[in-house]
């Protein structure tokens, strides 16, 4: 074989690797029927997360994690939700160790927000807040996913992570 095209050959091996991933993600999830919630209260936001179904990305688990606390746990064409009190929060899908898109959450007493993790080659790899009519048309096509040890920490604080990270220079 001649090098360019052995070099062609292990450069496209490389890259499905990458693009089917491998499931290195530790936080254990499972599919369920889907139970709607309840009205979050006055002083809580609700916050559903669905993401893209795309091949992108597709052996990769995302782990949502609201500021250090592991919430959801998304493959493609699925979604979770969760209540969180109603303050500023960062929202963070990462992969493995590593935050791949993240959505910083205002407050929003007794609201529902809907969050869209998008992985594709045009559309590129961010979280996007989507209308509610949108957002359960999807719903309908995912599959629920819940994780079964709800509360498990994050290897790092994400809101003090991007208040850092985004803090003015002095």
């Amino acid at each position: 074989m001649r090098p360019h095209r052995l070099l062609g050959a292990v450069l496209v091996v490389l890259a499905a690797g990458w693009l089917a991933g491998c499931a290195s993600n530790p936080y254990q999830y499972r599919e369920a029927s889907y139970v709607a919630p309840g009205i979050p209260g006055p002083d809580q936001t609700l916050v559903y997360v669905l993401r893209e179904n795309s091949f992108i990305g597709g052996g990769r688990k995302f782990a949502i994690v609201a500021d250090d606390t592991v919430m959801a746990v998304l493959t493609p064409g699925s979604y979770g939700y969760f209540t969180l009190p109603s303050e500023q929060h960062q929202i963070v899908a990462l992969i493995s160790r590593s935050p791949m898109m993240n959505f910083p959450l205002d407050k929003r007493p007794g609201s529902t927000v809907y969050l869209y993790c998008r992985v594709g080659y045009a559309s590129g790899i961010f979280m996007e807040e989507i209308q509610e009519a949108q957002a359960r048309q999807l719903m309908g096509e995912f599959r629920y996913t819940v994780i079964d040890n709800p509360g498990q920490k994050a290897h790092r604080d994400f809101r003090e992570y991007y208040k850092q990270l985004y803090a003015p220079k002095k």
